[in-house]
């Protein structure tokens, strides 16, 4: 017990993890749950899989790139970043329990 109790007081001091997110990681969030409730969406209205998971990546890619040329510089990984949430988003909402 004072092992544990020594490791937790030792590792509470130290910086080991950044947990404030970078870009890249809030591009892939977002374009995961905008391409999670495009495809949820039309997959509800269409009951067509395949359709769903390409629109729900469209959208979330054109959400990606018009917040791009809206920032009027854009960056290969934030497109990268988009373009992983957005598979992501698409895939995981088609996957059956």
């Amino acid at each position: 017990m004072k092992t544990i109790l020594a490791i937790l007081l030792i590792s509470t001091g130290l910086s080991a993890q950044d947990l404030k997110p970078n870009d890249v990681q809030l591009h892939i969030g977002a374009t995961y749950i905008i391409s999670s409730i495009t495809t949820s969406y039309v997959l509800k209205k269409t009951n067509d899989k395949r359709k769903a998971i390409l629109v729900g990546i469209g959208v979330g890619l054109a959400a990606g790139v018009i917040k791009e040329l809206n920032d009027k510089r854009i960056q290969n990984r934030d497109l990268t970043g988009n373009l992983i949430g957005s598979i992501a988003g698409s895939i995981v909402v088609t996957i059956p329990f």
